[in-house]
Formats: structure tokens, C-alpha cells, sequence
């Protein structure tokens, strides 16, 4: 199953914080690199809605060390299927856990 992310929201990852997502990709553009998993931490609601959907941020924790470099990730999720993300390395949480941010205007 591949998640259509053009008509996504918030609430479609809101009750998926806390689990699991699967990542590949090296963030480079190439599809290629190791993968990892990555925990979806927090999915934050913008504050204006635009013309088509509210944007909302999606924040996951975990992956190597070194973070993997920004880009095209392929991930998946038992629930929510396989999709690609751009994801940004944002820096540690206060865990020490890498994050990640993934924006939708």
C-alpha cells in the first residue's frame, strides 16, 4: 500500500505518534544507503490554513550516527503503507536521539 500524501492532514499521523516507521535512502537522492527506523515524536499544526490543507510539521526521533543527510527518504509504517518524505536532520532532543522534520504546506 503506497499513502497518497497530496490529501494527507495532521490527523491522518496524529494517532500514529509513538510508533514505528521504517526509513530508506540515503538522503541523497539516489534511493540508495542503509536504512534505519525512526519514531514519529510529535506532529505539530500550523497556524494558518492555506488554500488546499492545514500545514502541519512531522517530527521523528532515532536513525544513525552521523544523522543520515537531508533528502528523499522512502518510508514505511504497518499502518499508513510506504510513501517518500523529504526529511531534514534538525538536530538531537533532549534524549540524545537524532530528529528529523518532515513540512506540509
Amino acid at each position: 500500500m503506497t499513502l497518497d500524501l497530496a490529501g494527507v492532514g495532521a490527523g491522518d499521523f496524529e494517532p500514529h505518534v509513538g510508533s514505528a516507521f521504517a526509513v530508506s535512502g540515503s538522503g541523497d537522492g539516489d534511493g540508495g544507503g542503509g536504512g534505519f527506523s525512526v519514531v514519529l515524536a510529535e506532529v505539530s499544526r500550523g497556524r494558518a490554513g492555506g488554500p488546499t490543507r492545514e500545514p502541519f510539521t512531522l517530527t521523528f526521533a532515532g536513525g544513525p550516527n552521523p544523522p543520515s543527510a537531508q533528502g528523499m527518504h522512502r518510508l514505511e509504517h504497518d499502518a499508513l503503507g510506504g510513501f517518500d518524505l523529504f526529511l531534514v536532520p534538525i538536530g538531537p532532543g533532549a534524549d540524545g536521539r537524532h530528529r528529523y522534520e518532515a513540512v506540509f504546506g
